[in-house]
């Protein structure tokens, strides 16, 4: 065996420092997913090299932006300032114009 190969093969420890929290949800998604967490990061790393680049975009705002209907929709349900209705009946009532009459 030649020393590169014998180099390819040898194998190391990497310390990482994590919060328990993250450790502990990692975990579960990795055997959620039929692998450990030493798996799970020797697929990063080999993605990783393979790219030449993190396997996923950093973001600095990752939550999707939101058109002004759905913040909107947000904040009446948050502010419980939206139309209340006693049942489905008094729901259709006041909402004919958008069900149309039948």
């Amino acid at each position: 065996m030649d020393t590169d190969a014998k180099l390819k093969n040898k194998k190391t420890r990497i310390g990482v420092s994590v919060s328990v929290a993250d450790r502990d949800a990692a975990s579960k998604l990795f055997k959620d997913l039929g692998m450990d967490t030493t798996t799970a990061i020797n697929l990063f790393l080999k993605q990783s090299i393979a790219e030449q680049a993190l396997p996923f975009r950093p973001q600095v705002q990752p939550t999707p932006q939101l058109n002004a209907t759905t913040l909107q929709a947000i904040q009446e349900a948050q502010s419980s300032l939206g139309e209340t209705f006693t049942d489905y009946e008094d729901w259709k009532q006041k909402n004919e114009n958008i069900l149309g009459s039948k």
